[in-house]
Parts: structure tokens; C-alpha cells; sequence
């Protein structure tokens, strides 16, 4: 057991060594403070050891009818809530602080207003980087944010941050692979590593890059020793929760990296080197902690030879030469699985999805409710129309066929 400072908005604080030898903290934060004070933690003496914290704040999203100027306040707004996750992790001796994909909350806003991107995006983003940096470093501690970023020509990118702990920018990456509805914005083109005297090694990804078992294993080819990765999604496309929670564990195992996701609301977690689950956050605003060290944890092998760390044997064994349809722009497989949306098909119903499409939904959801079926199932139609595969889509359809259901009974027993 060690001892850690309780942050003032911390609930509950658990901190305990693990089967496999790791110091494991998880905060949970709540309105209530700390019935106790305890002295601030130290680490473990000889070892390189530093508090990794992945963040998971309550879903908080600004108002896509809102005018730049609302926006603007609307990420004031944000920014005083993070400042304060800021300051608790801090408070709790974290080193390193992994906020979310779209850290501002402007993704709603951004899909109904791509024309005025360029009012707020370069404000927001320099006031998320000048205020969240200056929290982080009063507590000396590192930062990976992220945000949508614009040019003057008006093309954007999904950018991740990542802060030293002076507040100062060390490191960006712009997302190489959005999916299909995100694919307005450009593309980055590599997978860069940054180095730190402390942590190693650091790579960033964004959500959907973790999709790709590609992207982690450039990282880790690249000498990435702990990956980053701030997401609103998971590690798959189908399976729900427990599907995603192995995928990461996946990728981590694969590449012998320490991997930190953060996600809003849920999900986000620490993964060891060997593909073990450190720490996961619990509940809306809560803070997984793990202590690691990022040079360490990578001994594997198997019968015949086992390595202090598997990285010197498993990289080595690799056959490049094989892999050439890695990076094949139009692999044989496309033959035989055709397209069924345009880039500019998938961008626009996810536009309208996130903007008038929640919108209707919820209006046509009260009709429902109040019982005026017909006013309601002529928008569950609409929507279905309008928005193909989406989760409105999936939804209207259910509603409509429990309507069906209900008015087939009525008719029998008349």
C-alpha cells in the first residue's frame, strides 16, 4: 500500500499492488470532499516510477445552434470543469493526465457550422492549450489533450497535444485514419514518437487510429514505449464494451506497449505491457491511475526463450518482405465487397445526425410518448430515410415495428 494525497473533490481513493506487481489507483470523483488527509505519495526509491491517469469526464457537448460567440463562452465554460479534473489529478501526484478526444466539446457544434470553423477553432484551441498547460504545470505534470485544429484555407484535422511539464507543447499528431463519416478532415500521414526523459518514448492516437492494428504497431516500431490515446470510440466495430476492452488489451499485448485511453463517461483504462487492465475508470468524471515504470513490465517469451523484454526478440522476427499488401491502396478484397456509401455521403448524414437528426428524433420520441402515433411515426419514417445506418436509423426502425405490433393487437381484438 502507498500513500497518496487525497485531492480535494476525491470521494474515494484505492490504491493497491496488484498480482503482477503494479502500484494500481483509482480515484473516483464526486462533489463530496475528503473526510482525511493523507501525506503525499512517494515513489518507490530506485525505481523509475511515474503515476499514469487517464481522465473520463461526464459527456459535455456545446450547442451546435449556438453562434461563435456562444461557442466561445461554451468552451470557457468547459474549460473552468476541466480545470478543476486538472487540478484534483494533480493533487492525487498523477505525472501524466490523458483528457478525451474532442477535449473542448465542439464536435456538435463543428458539424453544424464547418463554415465558421475558423471563429472559434484557433481561440479554443489556444485557450485549451495556454489554460489546461498552466494547470498541468503547477503540478509539474504532463498533458495530452485534444481538438479539431483549422487552416486559414479552411481544411481541419484532429489533432492530439501533448504537454511537457511545463505546460509547454512537445508533441502533435493529426488522426492518419478517421472513419468514413470524419473523412472531411485531411488525413495525417505518420505516426511520430516523442521523447521524454521520464515516460519514455510517446505515442499518440485518436479513437478510430486504434481500429487499425497498424497504427499501434508503427508506434511501437518507432520506439514508442506508452501510447496515448484520447477517444470518444472504442477498438472495434462490432462487440459492444467487452469486445473493445479486449481489442485494446489486443493491441497493447502485440506491441509490448503500456497503453492510456480516455474516454467520456466510460471506458477509459491503463493496459500494461502484457495486455493487463492497471486501472479503469469508474463512473462519469472519474480518473484511472496507475503506477508504472515505461521501461519496464515487458518480460514474455516462451519455452524455449524467455526475454527481459520480448520487444529485442519479437521485432526481429518480423518478415517485412511479406507484407507488401499492407500497403496496397486497393487490396484484392475490395473486389468483392463494394462500396455502399461515398466519403461525401457519410460525412453529410453524420452532420445531420449529430445536429437536426438528434433533434427530430427527440421530438418525435415526445410524440410517442404522448400518444400521437401518427405525427410521430410520420418522423421515425423521415428520419430513416434521411439518415441510413445510423443509430437513429437503427432506433426509428425498432420504434416503428413496436408501433406495428401494437396497432396489429388493436385491430384483433376490435
Amino acid at each position: 500500500m502507498t500513500r497518496i494525497f487525497c485531492a480535494t473533490y476525491a470521494k474515494e481513493v484505492k490504491c493497491v499492488v496488484n498480482a503482477y506487481g503494479y502500484i494500481v489507483v483509482l480515484l473516483a470523483m464526486s462533489a463530496a470532499s475528503c473526510a482525511a488527509q493523507t501525506a503525499p505519495w512517494s515513489r518507490t526509491a530506485g525505481k523509475p516510477v511515474v503515476r499514469v491517469c487517464a481522465a473520463q469526464p461526464a459527456t459535455k457537448y456545446i450547442n451546435w445552434r449556438l453562434t461563435p460567440e456562444g461557442a466561445l463562452a461554451g468552451v470557457d465554460s468547459t474549460l473552468r470543469q476541466l480545470e478543476e479534473l486538472v487540478s484534483h489529478a494533480g493533487g492525487a501526484g498523477c505525472d501524466v493526465l490523458a483528457l478525451p478526444e474532442d477535449t473542448l466539446g465542439l464536435l456538435y457544434w463543428e458539424a453544424g457550422n464547418k463554415t465558421l470553423m475558423g471563429k472559434v477553432l484557433p481561440q479554443a484551441v489556444s485557450k485549451m492549450l495556454e489554460q489546461l498547460g498552466k494547470a498541468a504545470a503547477s503540478y509539474r505534470m504532463y498533458l495530452i489533450c485534444a481538438s479539431d485544429t483549422v487552416k486559414p484555407d479552411g481544411t481541419y484535422r484532429n489533432t492530439a497535444f501533448l504537454l511537457n511539464r511545463n505546460g509547454q507543447e512537445i508533441g502533435r499528431y493529426y488522426g492518419v485514419q478517421p472513419t468514413i463519416n470524419e473523412s472531411d478532415r485531411v488525413r495525417g500521414t505518420s505516426f511520430p514518437v516523442f521523447k521524454t526523459s521520464d515516460l519514455g518514448w510517446v505515442g499518440l492516437l485518436i479513437c478510430s487510429d486504434m481500429i487499425f492494428p497498424e497504427s499501434t504497431r508503427a508506434l511501437a516500431l518507432a520506439g514508442a514505449d506508452i501510447i496515448f490515446d484520447p477517444s470518444l470510440g472504442g477498438a472495434v466495430y462490432a462487440g459492444g464494451p467487452d469486445m473493445d476492452r479486449a481489442a485494446f488489451r489486443t493491441r497493447a499485448v502485440d506491441n509490448f506497449v503500456y497503453l492510456v485511453v480516455a474516454k467520456r463517461g466510460s471506458g477509459a483504462m491503463i493496459i500494461s505491457p502484457l495486455g493487463k487492465v492497471l486501472a479503469e475508470g469508474n463512473g462519469p468524471n472519474a480518473i484511472a491511475m496507475a503506477d508504472i515504470n515505461p521501461f519496464g513490465g515487458r518480460a514474455a517469451g516462451d519455452a524455449a526463450n524467455f526475454q527481459s523484454d520480448m520487444r529485442a526478440r519479437l521485432f526481429r522476427e518480423r518478415n517485412p518482405a511479406a507484407y507488401e499488401i499492407l500497403t496496397e491502396q486497393n487490396p484484392p478484397v475490395l473486389k468483392n465487397v463494394p462500396a455502399t456509401i461515398t466519403v461525401e455521403q457519410a460525412v453529410g448524414i453524420w452532420d445531420k445526425m449529430l445536429t437536426t437528426g438528434e433533434e427530430r428524433f427527440d421530438e418525435a420520441e415526445v410524440l410517442y410518448r404522448e400518444g400521437k402515433i401518427t405525427q410521430a411515426v410520420a418522423i421515425y419514417k423521415k428520419l430513416r430515410a434521411d439518415l441510413p445506418g445510423t443509430w437513429i436509423d437503427r432506433a426509428a426502425q425498432k420504434r416503428l415495428a413496436t408501433i406495428s405490433v401494437r396497432e396489429q393487437r388493436k385491430e384483433g381484438t376490435q
